[in-house]
């Protein structure tokens, strides 16, 4: 059975990305910035991809979950400016609706051209297999 790496590499590597968060929040803090945020949270996916680990860390190791909620206490969490949608004019929107009573126009008149398509060649098909006409 090949040897994986022993439990001390696997703290050692944890160690290694703890210090990396903690650098991070230190960062942080030294700018006067805050965590990244997401939907009124934290953005766990943003801070491990700085930190250059793995979001999931956050929930398989209770240090790094503990680490991350402190430094939410002290430094907080930036929430990005939400777009708002552009309004539509009563133009644009007669448009919407125009072009999208076109596109369904053209969905159904594909439909029955396929229809079509299918029964000629079931026709062509039958023709070529008996030799005799189809009657209508």
């Amino acid at each position: 059975m090949p040897a994986g790496p022993g439990r001390g590499g696997l703290l050692a590597v944890s160690d290694a990305n703890h210090e990396r968060l903690l650098a991070y929040v230190d960062r942080l803090r030294a700018g006067a910035l805050r965590l990244p945020g997401r939907h009124g949270k934290v953005n766990k996916t943003a801070v491990a991809q700085a930190c250059g680990f793995a979001r999931e860390t956050f929930q398989q190791n209770p240090r790094f979950a503990a680490t991350l909620d402190a430094a939410v206490e002290r430094l907080g969490i930036e929430l990005p400016a939400s777009e708002a949608a552009p309004e539509r004019n009563s133009d644009d929107k007669a448009r919407i609706l125009r072009l999208e009573q076109q596109l369904a126009a053209s969905r159904s008149e594909a439909h029955e051209l396929r229809r079509r398509l299918h029964r000629y060649d079931a026709i062509a098909e039958h023709m070529a297999a008996t030799g005799r006409r189809v009657a209508p």
